[in-house]
C-alpha cells in the first residue's frame, strides 16, 4: 500500500513550459496522500508548484542538499548540506567564461547568481520566470553557503568539455550529474534525492514499498533505488525507463495522473 509520494519537477510534475498540467493540479490536490517534491530546483523555483499543489509537508531542493517546511512568514529548514565552500570555488574558477556556449551559475539559499545573462540563464528563466542575480566572479562571498552550480550548454561540444573538465577534478565531497542533457548540476555529495526520501521514511517510520516515485533524469535514479515503486516518465531517457518498475505518459500527457491510475492504482 502506498503511504507517500514523491516526484521530480522539471520534465516530470511540469510541462515543457515549467507549468503543471491543470488536469494534474486538480488530481493532485484529491488524492488523500502525502506528496513531496524532489527536485534539482531552489526553494523559490518551487513556491509556485507548493502554492498549486497546496503542498503542507517538507520539500526536497537542491537534490536533497536542503529539506525545508514550507510556511508563509518563511521556510524553516530541515536540514542543510550545501557545497564545502573549497569545492564551490575550485568549480567556479576552473570553468568560469571559459568555454562559449556553457553557462556558468550558482545558487544560494535564497539566491540564483551569475555573472552575466546569456543563452543558458535565459533558457532558465524561461523555465522558472525567475531572473539571476548578477554578481561578477571576483565578488562572490563563498562564507555563504552555496548549494548548487549549474551547468548549462548550448554549444554541447563545449558542455561535454565542461562535464569532462570537472569530473576528472575528482573533488572531495562532491556530486556531479545531468538533470538533462544540457544540465550538469554540482552539489554536496550527500545531496542526492535518496538523502531526502530517506529522512522521510525513517521519520515516519515506512517501508520501501510504501513510497511510490515519478522521475525522467539522471540524477532521479537515487531516488529510484530508495522507493518500492518508481515510474519512469514516457519523456525519460532509456537508461531511467530501464530500471524504473513503470513507464508512465510523457510529462505533456498528464503522464503522473495515467500513472497513478493505471500503473500502480492497485497498490494505492
Amino acid at each position: 500500500m502506498i503511504k507517500h509520494i514523491f516526484t521530480d519537477m522539471d520534465k516530470t510534475l511540469l510541462n515543457d513550459k515549467g507549468q503543471i498540467n491543470p488536469k494534474t493540479v486538480d488530481y493532485l490536490r484529491k488524492i488523500d496522500l502525502p506528496l513531496t517534491l524532489v527536485t534539482a530546483r531552489a526553494p523559490k523555483e518551487m513556491q509556485f508548484a507548493i502554492d498549486d499543489l497546496r503542498l503542507k509537508g517538507e520539500q526536497i531542493a537542491f537534490n536533497g542538499g536542503l529539506i525545508f517546511l514550507p510556511r508563509k512568514d518563511g521556510n524553516e529548514v530541515i536540514s542543510s548540506n550545501p557545497l564545502q565552500a573549497e569545492s564551490a570555488r575550485q568549480v567556479i574558477e576552473k570553468i568560469q567564461d571559459k568555454y562559449e556556449g556553457v553557462s556558468v551559475s550558482w545558487y544560494t539559499k535564497d539566491e540564483w547568481y551569475a555573472q552575466q545573462e546569456d543563452d543558458g540563464t535565459r533558457y532558465e528563466t524561461s523555465i522558472t520566470n525567475i531572473k539571476p542575480t548578477l554578481k561578477k566572479y571576483n565578488e562572490i562571498d563563498y562564507t555563504e553557503p552555496i548549494y548548487k552550480i549549474m551547468i548549462v550548454g548550448t554549444n554541447m561540444e563545449n558542455f561535454d568539455k565542461v562535464v569532462e573538465i570537472i569530473k576528472a577534478m575528482d573533488l572531495e565531497g562532491v556530486s556531479a550529474n545531468h538533470s538533462n542533457f544540457n544540465y550538469f548540476e554540482i552539489t554536496n555529495k550527500v545531496a542526492v534525492k535518496s538523502f531526502g526520501i530517506e529522512y522521510i521514511k525513517q521519520r515516519d517510520s515506512l517501508e520501501k514499498e510504501e513510497l511510490l516515485a515519478f522521475g525522467d533524469g539522471e540524477n532521479d535514479l537515487k531516488m529510484f533505488e530508495i522507493v518500492g515503486t518508481s515510474v519512469a516518465m514516457g519523456n525519460a531517457n532509456d537508461k531511467v525507463k530501464s530500471v524504473a518498475t513503470y513507464t508512465t505518459l510523457s510529462n505533456e500527457e498528464d503522464g503522473i495522473v495515467h500513472g497513478m491510475k493505471y500503473v500502480v492504482n492497485d497498490l494505492l
